[in-house]
């Protein structure tokens, strides 16, 4: 897997410049030029929180054959609230929506 083209696809599919991408991830403008431009493969740190700012996982960027879903704001931001609450409650989140998508 070409790592450099599978991100540079996804940067560009979501039109996000590199110092926009450097703004939603934190990554050095100067670092994401380079990443792109010399073909440098970013850290695993690094590309996580890529992905996390593409609204895809890790696991989604690896899998070339589906192409991912692009998320709403909205729902980007459901996702972002829904990762930091505590496992107890994400279960009982999980199960409400379950419960909801199975009512006629």
């Amino acid at each position: 897997m070409d790592i450099i083209r599978r991100l540079n696809e996804l940067r560009l599919e979501r039109n996000l410049s590199v110092y926009r991408l450097s703004e939603l991830t934190g990554i050095n403008q100067s670092t994401l030029a380079n990443t792109f431009s010399r073909n440098i493969v970013p850290s695993i740190k690094n590309l996580t929180l890529l992905c996390e700012a593409m609204g895809i996982t890790p696991a989604q960027f690896f899998t070339e054959c589906e192409s991912p879903e692009l998320l709403t704001d909205e729902e980007e931001q459901l996702l972002k609230n829904y990762r930091s609450l505590p496992s107890d409650i994400k279960k009982n989140i999980a199960d409400i929506v379950r419960n909801i998508s199975t009512l006629p």
